[in-house]
């Protein structure tokens, strides 16, 4: 079997299965639904080492994420997918599948692929997604953001260690420290893009703004 095609096929299998599973864990552990969200919302960012493995062009990587813009969109107007929806409405995963189309298009843009971008990715699932988890256990609010203090520190923290560990897995050129470097960056910008993002906006504005930025070093 061609390896793109065998790509997207474990593409649909793996998101489904994390959708899958987090549902599952919902219901027999009797969790809100904003923590099953968040499972798969950490969760389904690891799909991008799958395509850094599997594509070999963008037209072959973009197709999972695309489906995902329609699927999340037809779910948060209709409810299909309950364990990642809120009760307050909310396009939060329209813009995840969205952000991760466009975040695709700026990987895949060269070949060799380039490997920056997706730190958008990283920061966006990881960091946000613990950011929240941890920002509802200490609640200290910060003056005028709305952000907590736990939240953006766990932001930082995350954001930090994930970059820096998905550094160390895909680029074969650069050495520690200027790994360490990149991913200091990354954090420091992410959670300032985080904090002052408009609300249920950081979706969109703390990915691609750290994709953008790791594409053009990149090139």
């Amino acid at each position: 079997m061609d390896r793109n095609l065998l790509g997207i096929i474990l593409s649909y299998l793996f998101v489904f299965s994390m959708i899958f599973i987090a549902t599952l864990i919902q219901k027999l552990f009797k969790l809100s639904h904003d923590f099953s969200r968040k499972i798969i919302h950490i969760a389904v960012g690891n799909w991008i080492f799958m395509a850094l493995y599997y594509f070999t062009d963008w037209y072959y990587a973009i197709i999972g994420p695309i489906t995902f813009i329609l699927l999340n969109y037809l779910s948060y107007k209709h409810n299909i997918f309950k364990a990642m929806e809120l009760e307050e409405k909310n396009p939060g995963t329209v813009y995840y599948a969205i952000s991760l189309t466009i975040c695709t298009l700026f990987t895949f843009s060269k070949t060799p692929y380039l490997t920056l971008p997706f730190l958008g990715i990283m920061a966006m699932t990881w960091g946000d997604g613990f950011a929240a988890i941890i920002g509802k256990s200490l609640p200290i609010k910060m003056l005028r953001t709305g952000k907590s203090l736990g939240g953006s520190s766990a932001f930082f923290i995350f954001t930090l260690i994930v970059s820096l560990v998905y550094l160390m897995i895909v680029n074969k050129t650069l050495d520690f420290p200027q790994m360490l470097i990149i991913s200091l960056v990354v954090a420091f910008l992410g959670t300032g893009i985080e904090i002052f993002s408009p609300k249920n906006s950081d979706n969109l504005t703390v990915p691609l703004i750290l994709g953008f930025i790791g594409f053009i070093m990149g090139m």
